[in-house]
Protein backbone atom coordinates (compact mmCIF):
# COMPACT_ATOMS: atom_id res chain seq x y z
CA UNK A 1 0.00 0.00 0.00
CA UNK A 2 1.23 3.49 -0.89
CA UNK A 3 2.23 5.77 2.13
CA UNK A 4 2.03 9.62 1.51
CA UNK A 5 3.81 11.68 4.31
CA UNK A 6 1.84 14.02 5.71
CA UNK A 7 3.88 16.92 5.25
CA UNK A 8 3.75 16.65 1.42
CA UNK A 9 -0.16 16.56 1.82
CA UNK A 10 0.60 20.12 3.23
CA UNK A 11 3.73 21.38 1.05
CA UNK A 12 1.69 23.49 -1.56
CA UNK A 13 -0.34 25.30 1.44
CA UNK A 14 3.20 25.83 3.92
CA UNK A 15 4.97 26.76 0.26
CA UNK A 16 2.68 29.66 -0.48
CA UNK A 17 2.22 31.01 2.95
CA UNK A 18 5.87 31.07 3.45
CA UNK A 19 6.10 33.10 -0.37
CA UNK A 20 3.34 35.42 0.60
CA UNK A 21 4.93 36.06 4.00
CA UNK A 22 8.50 36.85 2.54
CA UNK A 23 6.95 39.37 0.02
CA UNK A 24 4.34 41.32 3.00
CA UNK A 25 7.74 41.26 5.10
CA UNK A 26 9.83 43.10 2.42
CA UNK A 27 7.47 44.54 0.08
CA UNK A 28 4.25 47.07 1.10
CA UNK A 29 1.61 44.70 -0.83
CA UNK A 30 -1.85 46.29 -1.61
CA UNK A 31 -4.70 46.07 0.77
CA UNK A 32 -6.52 44.23 -2.05
CA UNK A 33 -3.71 42.32 -2.82
CA UNK A 34 -3.05 41.21 0.51
CA UNK A 35 -6.92 40.46 0.69
CA UNK A 36 -6.80 37.94 -2.90
CA UNK A 37 -3.84 36.47 -1.73
CA UNK A 38 -4.77 35.74 2.08
CA UNK A 39 -7.90 34.04 0.68
CA UNK A 40 -6.21 31.91 -1.80
CA UNK A 41 -3.81 31.23 1.13
CA UNK A 42 -7.15 29.98 3.20
CA UNK A 43 -8.60 27.98 0.03
CA UNK A 44 -5.09 26.06 -0.15
CA UNK A 45 -4.93 24.84 3.36
CA UNK A 46 -8.84 24.30 3.31
CA UNK A 47 -8.47 22.13 0.39
CA UNK A 48 -5.38 20.12 2.11
CA UNK A 49 -7.44 19.64 5.43
CA UNK A 50 -10.76 19.25 4.13
CA UNK A 51 -10.44 17.16 0.92
CA UNK A 52 -10.62 13.57 1.28
CA UNK A 53 -9.30 12.42 -2.30
CA UNK A 54 -5.80 12.77 -3.00
CA UNK A 55 -5.81 13.70 -6.59
CA UNK A 56 -8.43 16.40 -5.57
CA UNK A 57 -6.74 17.40 -2.64
CA UNK A 58 -3.42 17.85 -4.35
CA UNK A 59 -4.75 19.70 -7.61
CA UNK A 60 -6.88 22.00 -5.39
CA UNK A 61 -4.41 22.77 -2.71
CA UNK A 62 -2.00 23.43 -5.62
CA UNK A 63 -3.98 25.57 -7.71
CA UNK A 64 -5.09 27.57 -4.68
CA UNK A 65 -0.90 27.85 -3.42
CA UNK A 66 -0.25 29.40 -6.85
CA UNK A 67 -2.62 31.59 -7.08
CA UNK A 68 -1.75 33.18 -3.69
CA UNK A 69 1.92 33.12 -4.68
CA UNK A 70 0.99 34.95 -8.38
CA UNK A 71 -1.45 37.46 -6.39
CA UNK A 72 1.90 38.22 -4.02
CA UNK A 73 4.33 38.79 -6.84
CA UNK A 74 2.11 41.74 -8.04
CA UNK A 75 4.84 43.97 -6.25
CA UNK A 76 8.50 43.76 -7.54
CA UNK A 77 9.84 41.38 -5.09
CA UNK A 78 13.20 40.63 -6.64
CA UNK A 79 15.04 37.65 -6.34
CA UNK A 80 14.08 36.24 -2.83
CA UNK A 81 10.50 36.06 -4.46
CA UNK A 82 11.66 34.05 -7.66
CA UNK A 83 13.64 31.76 -5.58
CA UNK A 84 10.54 31.42 -3.20
CA UNK A 85 8.79 30.70 -5.97
CA UNK A 86 11.25 27.71 -7.54
CA UNK A 87 10.83 26.26 -4.34
CA UNK A 88 7.15 26.49 -4.22
CA UNK A 89 6.34 24.73 -7.68
CA UNK A 90 8.98 21.99 -6.62
CA UNK A 91 6.66 21.42 -3.72
CA UNK A 92 3.70 21.32 -5.54
CA UNK A 93 5.29 18.56 -8.34
CA UNK A 94 5.57 16.38 -5.18
CA UNK A 95 2.55 16.86 -4.19
CA UNK A 96 1.35 16.32 -6.68
CA UNK A 97 3.12 12.95 -7.51
CA UNK A 98 2.71 11.91 -3.71
CA UNK A 99 -1.25 12.22 -4.42
CA UNK A 100 -1.07 9.29 -7.45
CA UNK A 101 -4.19 7.51 -7.04
CA UNK A 102 -3.56 3.87 -5.36
CA UNK A 103 -4.76 2.07 -8.03
CA UNK A 104 -2.15 2.51 -10.46
CA UNK A 105 1.55 1.73 -10.76
CA UNK A 106 4.34 2.78 -9.22
CA UNK A 107 6.28 5.49 -11.67
CA UNK A 108 10.02 3.96 -12.62
CA UNK A 109 12.35 7.26 -11.17
CA UNK A 110 13.16 9.63 -13.03
CA UNK A 111 16.31 9.54 -15.03
CA UNK A 112 18.69 12.24 -14.31
CA UNK A 113 17.81 14.23 -17.81
CA UNK A 114 14.24 14.15 -16.34
CA UNK A 115 15.07 16.22 -13.33
CA UNK A 116 17.26 18.25 -15.48
CA UNK A 117 14.86 19.01 -17.98
CA UNK A 118 12.02 19.75 -14.92
CA UNK A 119 14.74 22.06 -12.80
CA UNK A 120 15.41 24.20 -15.55
CA UNK A 121 11.31 24.83 -16.31
CA UNK A 122 10.45 25.41 -13.00
CA UNK A 123 13.57 27.91 -12.64
CA UNK A 124 12.20 29.58 -15.86
CA UNK A 125 8.14 29.71 -14.88
CA UNK A 126 9.58 31.35 -11.63
CA UNK A 127 11.89 33.54 -13.37
CA UNK A 128 8.59 34.52 -15.51
CA UNK A 129 7.12 35.57 -12.45
CA UNK A 130 9.39 38.04 -10.87
CA UNK A 131 9.83 40.00 -14.37
CA UNK A 132 6.97 39.74 -15.49
CA UNK A 133 4.17 39.75 -13.11
CA UNK A 134 4.54 43.26 -11.99
CA UNK A 135 4.74 44.59 -15.61
CA UNK A 136 1.57 42.60 -16.31
CA UNK A 137 -0.17 44.13 -13.19
CA UNK A 138 0.53 47.87 -14.04
CA UNK A 139 -0.88 46.84 -17.69
CA UNK A 140 -4.03 45.27 -16.56
CA UNK A 141 -4.74 48.05 -13.68
CA UNK A 142 -3.88 50.86 -16.77
CA UNK A 143 -6.51 48.77 -18.63
CA UNK A 144 -9.04 48.93 -16.01
CA UNK A 145 -8.56 52.68 -15.42
CA UNK A 146 -9.19 53.11 -19.18
CA UNK A 147 -12.48 50.92 -18.91
CA UNK A 148 -13.79 52.95 -15.94
CA UNK A 149 -13.03 56.30 -17.39
CA UNK A 150 -10.56 57.11 -15.48
CA UNK A 151 -7.43 59.14 -16.69
CA UNK A 152 -5.00 60.46 -13.88
CA UNK A 153 -3.12 62.55 -16.65
CA UNK A 154 -6.90 64.35 -17.24
CA UNK A 155 -8.34 67.13 -15.32
CA UNK A 156 -11.71 66.33 -13.50
CA UNK A 157 -15.04 67.81 -12.70
CA UNK A 158 -13.66 67.39 -9.05
CA UNK A 159 -10.55 69.94 -9.05
CA UNK A 160 -9.94 73.15 -9.35
CA UNK A 161 -10.34 72.61 -13.30
CA UNK A 162 -12.86 71.58 -15.30
CA UNK A 163 -12.74 70.80 -19.30
CA UNK A 164 -15.82 71.08 -21.07
CA UNK A 165 -16.82 67.13 -21.75
CA UNK A 166 -13.63 65.94 -19.29
CA UNK A 167 -16.19 63.69 -17.35
CA UNK A 168 -17.50 61.87 -20.59
CA UNK A 169 -16.18 58.76 -19.93
CA UNK A 170 -16.76 58.62 -16.44
CA UNK A 171 -20.62 58.80 -17.18
CA UNK A 172 -20.78 55.62 -19.02
CA UNK A 173 -18.45 54.04 -16.23
CA UNK A 174 -20.20 51.84 -13.05
CA UNK A 175 -17.39 51.71 -10.75
CA UNK A 176 -18.87 52.85 -7.01
CA UNK A 177 -18.14 55.88 -5.74
CA UNK A 178 -19.50 55.82 -2.78
CA UNK A 179 -22.51 54.50 -0.38
CA UNK A 180 -24.32 56.50 2.19
CA UNK A 181 -26.35 55.48 4.94
CA UNK A 182 -29.52 57.37 6.51
CA UNK A 183 -31.24 60.11 5.17
CA UNK A 184 -30.49 60.38 1.30
CA UNK A 185 -28.97 64.15 -0.18
CA UNK A 186 -30.25 64.45 -3.85
CA UNK A 187 -27.34 66.42 -4.73
CA UNK A 188 -23.59 66.02 -3.62
CA UNK A 189 -21.09 69.50 -4.11
CA UNK A 190 -17.46 68.59 -5.26
CA UNK A 191 -16.22 71.39 -6.58
CA UNK A 192 -17.53 75.05 -7.79
CA UNK A 193 -16.17 77.32 -10.55
CA UNK A 194 -16.86 80.48 -11.45
CA UNK A 195 -14.40 81.72 -13.67
CA UNK A 196 -15.03 80.51 -17.42
CA UNK A 197 -11.76 80.60 -19.80
CA UNK A 198 -13.17 78.29 -22.89
CA UNK A 199 -12.84 75.62 -22.36
CA UNK A 200 -12.44 75.32 -19.12
CA UNK A 201 -14.07 76.22 -15.94
CA UNK A 202 -12.19 77.01 -13.55
CA UNK A 203 -11.93 77.44 -9.09
CA UNK A 204 -10.55 80.85 -8.51
CA UNK A 205 -7.92 81.72 -5.81
CA UNK A 206 -11.20 83.47 -3.96
CA UNK A 207 -12.72 80.24 -3.61
CA UNK A 208 -10.04 78.23 -3.42
CA UNK A 209 -9.17 79.74 0.01
CA UNK A 210 -9.36 76.92 3.08
CA UNK A 211 -10.45 77.45 6.72
CA UNK A 212 -9.97 74.64 9.13
CA UNK A 213 -13.42 73.65 10.44
CA UNK A 214 -14.01 71.84 13.98
CA UNK A 215 -15.53 67.71 12.81
CA UNK A 216 -16.61 66.41 15.87
CA UNK A 217 -20.39 66.53 16.00
CA UNK A 218 -22.18 63.78 17.20
CA UNK A 219 -24.49 61.38 15.57
CA UNK A 220 -28.15 61.07 15.94
CA UNK A 221 -30.67 59.38 14.66
CA UNK A 222 -30.85 62.18 11.28
CA UNK A 223 -27.36 61.57 10.60
CA UNK A 224 -26.13 60.75 6.97
CA UNK A 225 -22.91 58.91 6.63
CA UNK A 226 -20.78 59.32 3.11
CA UNK A 227 -18.17 56.61 3.01
CA UNK A 228 -15.87 57.21 -0.15
CA UNK A 229 -14.90 53.85 -1.86
CA UNK A 230 -12.69 55.37 -4.34
CA UNK A 231 -12.87 59.07 -3.87
CA UNK A 232 -10.22 61.71 -5.09
CA UNK A 233 -6.91 61.19 -5.54
CA UNK A 234 -4.16 61.58 -2.91
CA UNK A 235 -2.53 64.89 -3.08
CA UNK A 236 -3.12 68.10 -1.32
CA UNK A 237 -6.72 68.09 -3.46
CA UNK A 238 -8.71 65.31 -1.77
CA UNK A 239 -12.31 66.33 -1.35
CA UNK A 240 -15.77 65.49 0.17
CA UNK A 241 -18.82 65.37 -1.44
CA UNK A 242 -21.45 66.82 0.88
CA UNK A 243 -24.84 68.77 0.28
CA UNK A 244 -25.41 72.19 0.41
CA UNK A 245 -26.07 73.45 3.71
CA UNK A 246 -24.68 70.45 5.59
CA UNK A 247 -23.51 70.62 8.96
CA UNK A 248 -22.87 69.16 12.49
CA UNK A 249 -19.72 67.48 10.36
CA UNK A 250 -17.88 64.74 11.96
CA UNK A 251 -14.68 62.75 10.60
CA UNK A 252 -12.29 60.70 12.53
CA UNK A 253 -9.31 63.32 12.54
CA UNK A 254 -11.87 65.83 13.77
CA UNK A 255 -11.23 68.31 11.21
CA UNK A 256 -12.09 69.43 7.55
CA UNK A 257 -10.95 72.58 5.84
CA UNK A 258 -13.66 74.29 3.88
CA UNK A 259 -12.70 76.47 1.21
CA UNK A 260 -14.86 80.11 0.30
CA UNK A 261 -17.59 78.16 -1.92
CA UNK A 262 -18.79 75.72 0.88
CA UNK A 263 -16.70 72.48 -0.26
CA UNK A 264 -15.04 70.37 1.86
CA UNK A 265 -11.28 68.87 1.97
CA UNK A 266 -10.18 65.75 3.07
CA UNK A 267 -7.43 65.36 5.59
CA UNK A 268 -4.75 62.28 5.41
CA UNK A 269 -5.73 61.15 8.57
CA UNK A 270 -9.45 60.56 7.17
CA UNK A 271 -9.50 56.83 7.35
CA UNK A 272 -12.21 55.30 6.93
CA UNK A 273 -12.68 57.74 4.25
CA UNK A 274 -16.21 58.35 6.18
CA UNK A 275 -17.73 61.34 6.81
CA UNK A 276 -20.96 61.96 9.36
CA UNK A 277 -23.39 64.97 8.23
CA UNK A 278 -26.69 66.45 9.12
CA UNK A 279 -28.89 69.20 6.85
CA UNK A 280 -31.29 70.12 9.46
CA UNK A 281 -31.57 70.70 13.01
CA UNK A 282 -28.31 71.64 13.14
CA UNK A 283 -26.66 72.70 16.45
CA UNK A 284 -23.72 74.15 15.02
CA UNK A 285 -24.89 76.08 11.45
CA UNK A 286 -23.49 75.69 7.74
CA UNK A 287 -19.77 76.98 6.71
CA UNK A 288 -21.05 79.93 5.18
CA UNK A 289 -20.24 80.91 1.45
CA UNK A 290 -18.93 83.92 -0.04
CA UNK A 291 -21.89 86.53 -1.41
CA UNK A 292 -21.05 87.11 -5.08
CA UNK A 293 -18.77 89.96 -6.79
CA UNK A 294 -18.34 91.03 -9.88
CA UNK A 295 -16.44 88.07 -11.02
CA UNK A 296 -19.52 85.77 -10.34
CA UNK A 297 -21.21 87.89 -13.97
CA UNK A 298 -18.32 87.93 -15.73
CA UNK A 299 -18.52 86.64 -19.50
CA UNK A 300 -16.13 86.50 -21.97
CA UNK A 301 -16.94 88.86 -24.39
CA UNK A 302 -16.88 86.66 -27.58
CA UNK A 303 -19.67 84.55 -25.79
CA UNK A 304 -21.61 87.37 -24.73
CA UNK A 305 -22.35 89.02 -27.87
CA UNK A 306 -23.67 85.34 -28.80
CA UNK A 307 -25.37 84.54 -25.86
CA UNK A 308 -26.99 88.07 -24.48
CA UNK A 309 -30.03 88.39 -27.13
CA UNK A 310 -30.98 84.70 -27.22
CA UNK A 311 -30.92 84.87 -23.20
CA UNK A 312 -32.99 88.36 -23.42
CA UNK A 313 -35.46 86.21 -25.92
CA UNK A 314 -35.75 83.87 -23.32
CA UNK A 315 -36.32 86.10 -20.35
CA UNK A 316 -38.56 88.94 -21.99
CA UNK A 317 -41.22 88.59 -19.93
CA UNK A 318 -39.85 88.11 -16.66
CA UNK A 319 -39.70 90.27 -14.31
CA UNK A 320 -37.70 88.55 -11.44
CA UNK A 321 -34.42 87.15 -11.20
CA UNK A 322 -36.31 84.27 -10.09
CA UNK A 323 -38.59 83.73 -13.47
CA UNK A 324 -35.74 84.52 -15.68
CA UNK A 325 -33.53 81.41 -14.43
CA UNK A 326 -36.93 79.44 -14.51
CA UNK A 327 -37.34 80.70 -18.32
CA UNK A 328 -33.69 79.75 -19.26
CA UNK A 329 -34.05 76.50 -17.49
CA UNK A 330 -37.14 75.88 -19.53
CA UNK A 331 -35.66 76.37 -22.68
CA UNK A 332 -32.86 74.50 -22.17
CA UNK A 333 -35.17 71.62 -21.36
CA UNK A 334 -35.96 71.31 -24.96
CA UNK A 335 -32.55 70.71 -25.84
CA UNK A 336 -31.24 66.85 -26.51
CA UNK A 337 -29.63 65.20 -23.85
CA UNK A 338 -26.20 63.02 -25.59
CA UNK A 339 -22.50 62.55 -24.64
CA UNK A 340 -21.18 62.18 -27.62
CA UNK A 341 -22.22 65.64 -29.93
CA UNK A 342 -19.56 66.81 -32.48
CA UNK A 343 -18.56 70.76 -32.39
CA UNK A 344 -18.27 73.36 -34.81
CA UNK A 345 -14.40 74.07 -34.95
CA UNK A 346 -12.97 77.80 -33.80
CA UNK A 347 -16.83 78.20 -32.21
CA UNK A 348 -16.92 78.66 -28.35
CA UNK A 349 -18.18 75.12 -27.29
CA UNK A 350 -21.02 76.69 -25.36
CA UNK A 351 -21.72 78.99 -28.45
CA UNK A 352 -22.18 75.62 -30.53
CA UNK A 353 -24.03 74.06 -27.89
CA UNK A 354 -27.06 76.85 -27.92
CA UNK A 355 -27.07 77.87 -31.39
CA UNK A 356 -26.07 75.04 -33.43
CA UNK A 357 -26.21 70.93 -32.07
CA UNK A 358 -28.58 71.99 -29.13
CA UNK A 359 -27.55 68.38 -27.42
CA UNK A 360 -24.73 68.08 -25.36
CA UNK A 361 -24.64 66.33 -21.40
CA UNK A 362 -25.46 68.00 -18.41
CA UNK A 363 -21.66 70.12 -18.15
CA UNK A 364 -23.13 72.13 -21.27
CA UNK A 365 -26.71 72.61 -20.05
CA UNK A 366 -24.88 74.07 -16.64
CA UNK A 367 -22.82 76.28 -18.56
CA UNK A 368 -25.10 77.70 -20.63
CA UNK A 369 -27.46 78.59 -17.83
CA UNK A 370 -24.68 80.30 -16.17
CA UNK A 371 -23.43 81.93 -19.21
CA UNK A 372 -26.74 83.15 -20.33
CA UNK A 373 -27.97 84.08 -16.08
CA UNK A 374 -24.75 86.15 -15.96
CA UNK A 375 -26.40 87.78 -19.20
CA UNK A 376 -28.87 89.23 -17.31
CA UNK A 377 -27.11 90.29 -14.90
CA UNK A 378 -27.76 87.20 -12.14
CA UNK A 379 -24.79 86.09 -10.36
CA UNK A 380 -24.62 82.31 -11.15
CA UNK A 381 -21.90 79.69 -11.11
CA UNK A 382 -21.41 75.67 -11.77
CA UNK A 383 -20.86 72.98 -9.31
CA UNK A 384 -19.76 69.90 -9.92
CA UNK A 385 -20.14 66.72 -8.00
CA UNK A 386 -22.85 63.50 -8.35
CA UNK A 387 -26.76 63.25 -8.20
CA UNK A 388 -28.16 60.49 -6.21
CA UNK A 389 -29.98 57.84 -7.56
CA UNK A 390 -29.76 54.71 -6.74
CA UNK A 391 -30.62 52.40 -3.09
CA UNK A 392 -29.69 49.27 -3.03
CA UNK A 393 -32.32 47.23 -1.72
CA UNK A 394 -30.07 44.39 -0.21
CA UNK A 395 -28.26 47.21 2.37
CA UNK A 396 -30.69 49.93 2.51
CA UNK A 397 -27.61 52.47 1.22
CA UNK A 398 -27.86 54.52 -1.43
CA UNK A 399 -24.62 53.29 -4.05
CA UNK A 400 -23.03 56.60 -5.67
CA UNK A 401 -21.46 55.49 -9.54
CA UNK A 402 -19.53 57.06 -11.44
CA UNK A 403 -22.35 57.39 -14.00
CA UNK A 404 -24.04 59.65 -11.78
CA UNK A 405 -21.16 62.21 -11.87
CA UNK A 406 -23.27 65.25 -12.51
CA UNK A 407 -23.18 69.39 -13.06
CA UNK A 408 -25.41 71.95 -12.41
CA UNK A 409 -26.24 75.66 -11.42
CA UNK A 410 -26.03 77.74 -8.20
CA UNK A 411 -27.60 81.37 -8.75
CA UNK A 412 -27.80 83.85 -6.14
CA UNK A 413 -31.59 84.79 -5.48
CA UNK A 414 -33.21 86.05 -2.96
CA UNK A 415 -29.93 87.11 -0.96
CA UNK A 416 -28.57 83.57 -1.01
CA UNK A 417 -27.15 80.88 -3.54
CA UNK A 418 -29.85 78.27 -4.63
CA UNK A 419 -29.27 75.11 -7.02
CA UNK A 420 -30.97 75.06 -10.28
CA UNK A 421 -30.60 71.88 -12.70
CA UNK A 422 -31.10 72.74 -16.25
CA UNK A 423 -30.44 68.84 -17.75
CA UNK A 424 -33.88 67.72 -19.00
CA UNK A 425 -34.72 64.83 -17.12
CA UNK A 426 -35.20 62.22 -20.33
CA UNK A 427 -31.24 62.35 -18.99
CA UNK A 428 -32.28 59.13 -16.68
CA UNK A 429 -28.94 59.85 -14.97
CA UNK A 430 -27.20 56.15 -16.45
CA UNK A 431 -28.96 53.16 -16.78
CA UNK A 432 -31.13 52.18 -14.05
CA UNK A 433 -29.37 49.74 -11.30
CA UNK A 434 -30.32 45.90 -11.88
CA UNK A 435 -30.22 42.93 -9.78
CA UNK A 436 -27.17 42.01 -10.63
CA UNK A 437 -25.37 45.76 -9.69
CA UNK A 438 -27.39 45.50 -5.97
CA UNK A 439 -25.65 42.12 -5.69
CA UNK A 440 -22.25 42.71 -6.97
CA UNK A 441 -22.75 45.93 -4.79
CA UNK A 442 -23.22 43.86 -1.37
CA UNK A 443 -20.67 41.59 -2.78
CA UNK A 444 -17.71 44.55 -2.92
CA UNK A 445 -19.05 46.04 0.33
CA UNK A 446 -18.02 42.56 2.33
CA UNK A 447 -14.60 42.51 0.59
CA UNK A 448 -13.85 46.11 1.46
CA UNK A 449 -15.04 45.12 4.90
CA UNK A 450 -12.72 42.16 4.93
CA UNK A 451 -9.89 44.23 3.23
CA UNK A 452 -10.11 46.94 5.87
CA UNK A 453 -10.46 44.37 8.95
CA UNK A 454 -6.92 42.47 7.32
CA UNK A 455 -5.45 45.84 6.79
CA UNK A 456 -6.50 46.95 10.47
CA UNK A 457 -4.33 43.59 11.68
CA UNK A 458 -1.30 43.53 10.48
CA UNK A 459 0.97 41.19 9.00
CA UNK A 460 1.46 39.34 12.41
CA UNK A 461 -2.37 39.58 13.12
CA UNK A 462 -3.18 38.56 10.04
CA UNK A 463 -0.71 35.31 10.18
CA UNK A 464 -2.25 34.49 13.26
CA UNK A 465 -5.80 35.05 11.74
CA UNK A 466 -4.50 32.86 8.88
CA UNK A 467 -2.61 29.89 11.95
CA UNK A 468 -6.33 29.91 13.56
CA UNK A 469 -8.14 29.37 10.20
CA UNK A 470 -5.94 26.10 9.58
CA UNK A 471 -6.30 25.08 12.70
CA UNK A 472 -10.37 25.04 12.74
CA UNK A 473 -10.12 23.57 9.31
CA UNK A 474 -8.24 20.82 10.84
CA UNK A 475 -10.85 20.51 13.91
CA UNK A 476 -13.42 19.94 11.31
CA UNK A 477 -11.65 17.23 9.65
CA UNK A 478 -11.00 15.64 12.65
CA UNK A 479 -14.61 15.63 14.16
CA UNK A 480 -15.91 14.64 10.85
CA UNK A 481 -13.93 11.76 11.43
CA UNK A 482 -15.12 11.24 14.51
CA UNK A 483 -18.49 11.53 13.36
CA UNK A 484 -17.66 9.03 10.45
CA UNK A 485 -16.41 6.48 12.97
CA UNK A 486 -19.17 6.24 15.16
CA UNK A 487 -21.48 5.64 12.24
CA UNK A 488 -19.84 2.96 10.81
CA UNK A 489 -20.68 -0.62 10.94
CA UNK A 490 -19.68 -2.43 14.10
CA UNK A 491 -18.18 -5.28 11.55
CA UNK A 492 -16.40 -3.14 9.73
CA UNK A 493 -12.94 -2.56 11.25
CA UNK A 494 -11.51 -0.78 8.09
CA UNK A 495 -11.41 2.83 7.22
CA UNK A 496 -13.04 3.62 4.25
CA UNK A 497 -10.84 5.35 2.61
CA UNK A 498 -7.88 3.02 2.69
CA UNK A 499 -8.18 0.37 -0.38
CA UNK A 500 -7.94 -3.40 0.24
CA UNK A 501 -4.41 -5.09 0.31
CA UNK A 502 -6.05 -6.99 -2.54
CA UNK A 503 -7.47 -4.34 -4.42
CA UNK A 504 -3.85 -3.45 -5.45
CA UNK A 505 -2.91 -6.62 -6.27
CA UNK A 506 -5.81 -6.93 -8.83
CA UNK A 507 -4.86 -3.26 -10.35
CA UNK A 508 -0.85 -4.34 -10.53
CA UNK A 509 -2.38 -7.06 -12.80
CA UNK A 510 -4.21 -5.17 -14.82
CA UNK A 511 -1.99 -2.66 -15.45
CA UNK A 512 0.75 -5.47 -16.20
CA UNK A 513 -1.79 -6.38 -18.94
CA UNK A 514 -1.71 -2.61 -19.84
CA UNK A 515 -5.32 -1.98 -18.88
CA UNK A 516 -4.47 0.62 -15.82
CA UNK A 517 -6.52 2.83 -13.95
CA UNK A 518 -6.62 6.18 -14.50
CA UNK A 519 -5.44 8.65 -12.14
CA UNK A 520 -8.92 9.99 -11.13
CA UNK A 521 -11.26 7.41 -13.07
CA UNK A 522 -13.73 6.44 -11.15
CA UNK A 523 -13.99 2.51 -9.78
CA UNK A 524 -17.47 2.09 -11.43
CA UNK A 525 -16.01 3.76 -14.79
CA UNK A 526 -13.00 1.16 -14.70
CA UNK A 527 -15.13 -1.84 -14.33
CA UNK A 528 -16.96 -0.79 -17.26
CA UNK A 529 -13.94 -0.30 -19.76
CA UNK A 530 -12.86 -3.82 -19.07
CA UNK A 531 -16.23 -5.06 -19.25
CA UNK A 532 -15.66 -3.78 -23.09
CA UNK A 533 -12.30 -5.47 -23.00
CA UNK A 534 -11.89 -8.96 -25.20
CA UNK A 535 -10.24 -11.27 -22.87
CA UNK A 536 -11.58 -14.07 -20.75
CA UNK A 537 -10.75 -12.67 -16.99
CA UNK A 538 -12.48 -8.95 -18.03
CA UNK A 539 -15.99 -9.90 -16.80
CA UNK A 540 -14.68 -11.61 -13.83
CA UNK A 541 -12.43 -8.33 -13.35
CA UNK A 542 -15.85 -6.30 -14.05
CA UNK A 543 -17.87 -7.86 -11.98
CA UNK A 544 -14.91 -8.14 -8.98
CA UNK A 545 -14.38 -4.20 -9.27
CA UNK A 546 -18.65 -3.59 -8.81
CA UNK A 547 -18.68 -5.45 -5.35
CA UNK A 548 -15.20 -4.23 -4.59
CA UNK A 549 -16.73 -0.74 -5.04
CA UNK A 550 -20.13 -1.14 -3.31
CA UNK A 551 -18.63 -2.80 0.17
CA UNK A 552 -15.66 0.72 -0.37
CA UNK A 553 -18.49 2.98 -0.86
CA UNK A 554 -21.60 1.64 0.58
CA UNK A 555 -20.85 -0.46 3.06
CA UNK A 556 -22.75 -3.85 1.00
CA UNK A 557 -21.58 -7.32 1.44
CA UNK A 558 -18.89 -8.81 4.04
CA UNK A 559 -14.68 -7.94 3.34
CA UNK A 560 -13.67 -11.40 3.17
CA UNK A 561 -16.33 -12.26 0.20
CA UNK A 562 -15.01 -9.22 -1.66
CA UNK A 563 -11.68 -10.08 -1.00
CA UNK A 564 -11.63 -13.53 -2.38
CA UNK A 565 -13.77 -11.88 -5.62
CA UNK A 566 -10.83 -9.86 -5.68
CA UNK A 567 -8.25 -12.23 -5.46
CA UNK A 568 -10.07 -14.84 -8.43
CA UNK A 569 -10.14 -11.81 -10.63
CA UNK A 570 -6.54 -11.14 -10.26
CA UNK A 571 -5.76 -14.74 -10.80
CA UNK A 572 -7.48 -14.96 -14.05
CA UNK A 573 -5.62 -11.70 -14.94
CA UNK A 574 -2.65 -13.29 -14.12
CA UNK A 575 -3.06 -16.68 -15.51
CA UNK A 576 -3.83 -15.07 -19.02
CA UNK A 577 -0.78 -12.61 -19.87
CA UNK A 578 1.40 -14.21 -21.65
Amino acid sequence: MVTRPLALRFTPALGATAVVGLVGATRPLGATTRAIALACLVAAWGAAALFERPSVRARASVVAAIAAATAAGQVDAGLPYGAACLLLLLGCLAAMRAARSPGTTAAARPSLATAALLAVVTASVAAGLVAGLPRLAARIEQRIRAMLGVDGAEATAFSTTMVLGATRGMLQSDAIVMRIEGPRPEYLRGAVYDRYAPPYWLTTERGSALRAVAATGARAPATTRVTLVRGAPEGNDMRWFLPAGACDLRVSSGKVEIDAFGVARRARGDSPPALSLRTSDCATPPAPALPPTPLDLDVPEAVRRSLAPIAGGWTASATTAREKLEAISRELGRFEYSLAVPRTTGVDPVVDFVTVHREGHCEMFASAMVLMARTQGIPARVVGGYRVTEVNPLTGRAVVRDRDAHAWVEAWVDGAWRGWDPTPASESFGRGAGALDHAGDLVALALERVVAALTALGLLGTAAVLAGVAAVLAGVRWLGGRVRARRRRPGDARAPDLPLPCFEELADALAGAGHARGESEPIEAFARRLAAVDASWARAASEALLVYARHRYGGVGEEAAVARSIDRAARAVRSAAP
